[in-house]
């Protein structure tokens, strides 16, 4: 399985998040590392599985991962598994549906994607970090999570 993880990231934390999401994935086939503002159409044509995630800003998408979804074909990821994460630091529970991540994995769907699991958040201290403690074991087990949907699929 060729596996796609896309990651926009400002503080460091999602980027630490991505790359051990890409690590964990490496176990069932190549896995490619990209940042958000590298992503192209072509990225998506050889994978299987695409993984995308960001920080929640504002208890939404940042300003700078919003546009990148114009550039693409509505259709452009044909059926491919997707699934989304975020980093964000804790929400009040009447807050906490507001993650980037929710979002992120809707514009996958728009694109053709479809959900292996629910979307994830991994927390981090405060605003900018950092990731609370277990948060990047916690990632790669939510990967070999994903991993095992597949192949059940």
């Amino acid at each position: 399985m060729n596996t796609l993880v896309v990651y926009f990231s400002k503080f460091g934390n999602t980027q630490m998040v991505a790359e051990t999401i890409a690590k964990t994935c490496e176990a069932a086939g190549p896995a490619r590392l990209l940042p958000s503002d590298q992503l192209q159409e072509a990225d998506f044509k050889d994978c299987d599985l695409v993984i995308m995630g960001c920080p929640t800003h504002k208890m939404n998408l940042p300003e700078a991962v919003r546009p990148i979804f114009e550039r693409f074909p509505k259709r452009v990821l044909g059926g491919k598994s997707i699934a989304a994460f975020d980093t964000s630091y804790q929400m009040s529970s009447m807050l906490a549906g507001f993650t980037a991540s929710k979002r992120l994995e809707k514009k996958l769907r728009k694109l053709g994607g479809k959900r292996v699991v629910r979307p994830e958040t991994f927390h981090v201290v405060g605003r900018e970090g950092p990731l609370f403690d277990g948060e990047i074991e916690r990632a790669g087990v939510w990967a070999q999570t994903i991993l095992a949907r597949l192949d059940h699929v």
